[in-house]
């Protein structure tokens, strides 16, 4: 086993201390200035957002020496073709890390993973040990797993974590030296980036759905009227519906009309231009009936073909559609 490189040895630092603003109309590379690098992250935002696989764990891997870049870089090497080979699947972010009291960066970095995979964290955790350990004392590293929290959003409230978007306790974001570490690394590429039936896609076709989104975003916000449901008062009691008529008016109306009623149920804006209907607050100040509603909705809606109305789940409801 290869020693760790001593901390007394002269390394090059693998981070920026003074990183350029940057012009905000130009973009040459992420580790050109803050500016670039939000452009960037942004685009990267993008994709794992289009991204059809779900990652259920997070995995942080922590060198706890000081390395040089081409340290790091073997050492991925032969750390990610282990880790693949064993089944692995996920997205890594590499970052610079910071003191003990989170304030300055110091010449260290860690892996952030997000994994798709059947295995427990203990499991997980034993397995990036054990890889680890083939090529470093297990003193140079440490490894954590952990859970998204559902409550902050799970994996779609993280991705402006992981990418960066945003820091914690609103720290400006270290920039990679230039020439430098590669900010983001795929494991077993095939099955990561997918449609989300699994089926494997390639980063043209997320590129060109990216651009897509962009542009229904931009239409819809062309288009959206706000409608408020009055509600009337509820009684203690729900009174019987008759919902094979119900679901008869629904079949009726267009897939437009439906996704701007179940929208304004919950809130948000209509984009199609359809006005709720009279009897819609009979069933919205009834808890039962309106969640059988918007089921309902939901289901007749979800086949349409109109591409706008997928987007419109994306970006107003805050799920895609199945």
């Amino acid at each position: 086993m290869p020693p760790a490189e001593p901390e007394t040895h002269e390394i090059a630092l693998l981070y920026q201390p003074y990183p350029r603003k940057g012009d905000k109309h130009k973009f040459r590379s992420k580790t050109d200035s803050l500016k670039s690098y939000h452009i960037d992250a942004i685009h990267e935002y993008g994709k794992l957002k289009v991204n059809g696989t779900i990652p259920n764990h997070i995995i942080q891997l922590n060198y706890k020496t000081v390395l040089s870049k081409e340290a790091i870089q073997a050492l991925w090497t032969k750390h990610s073709r282990r880790l693949r080979n064993a089944g692995i699947v996920a997205r890594v972010a590499i970052e610079i890390t910071r003191d003990k009291w989170r304030r300055q960066p110091v010449n260290k970095v860690h892996y952030h993973f997000v994994a798709k995979d059947d295995r427990t964290p203990d499991e997980l955790e034993e397995l990036f040990k054990t890889v680890c350990c083939k090529e470093m004392d297990q003193s140079a590293f440490k490894v954590h797993v952990f859970p998204f929290k559902e409550e902050l959003g799970g994996w779609l409230g993280y991705i402006a974590y992981f990418v960066k978007l945003r820091n914690k306790d609103g720290k400006p974001v270290i920039l990679l030296a230039k020439r430098g570490l590669r900010k983001y690394y795929t494991i077993n590429e095939e099955l990561w980036w997918t449609y989300p039936d699994g089926t494997p896609r390639t980063i043209g076709s997320i590129k060109k759905e990216m651009q897509e989104y962009k542009i229904a975003k931009k239409q819809l916000k062309q288009m959206e009227r706000f409608f408020e449901v009055k509600k009337h008062q509820s009684a203690v009691k729900e009174e019987p519906t008759n919902f094979a008529e119900l679901i008869e008016v629904l079949q009726n109306e267009t897939d437009e009309t439906l996704y701007d009623w179940f929208a304004t149920i919950l809130g948000k804006p209509a984009v199609f231009g359809a006005e709720p209907p009279d009897w819609l607050p009979d069933y919205t100040c009834y808890p039962q009936r309106c969640l059988y509603l918007l089921n309902v909705i939901y289901i007749i809606i979800q086949e349409t073909d109109n591409p706008l109305i997928h987007f419109a789940f994306e970006i107003y409801i805050g799920c895609k559609m199945e």
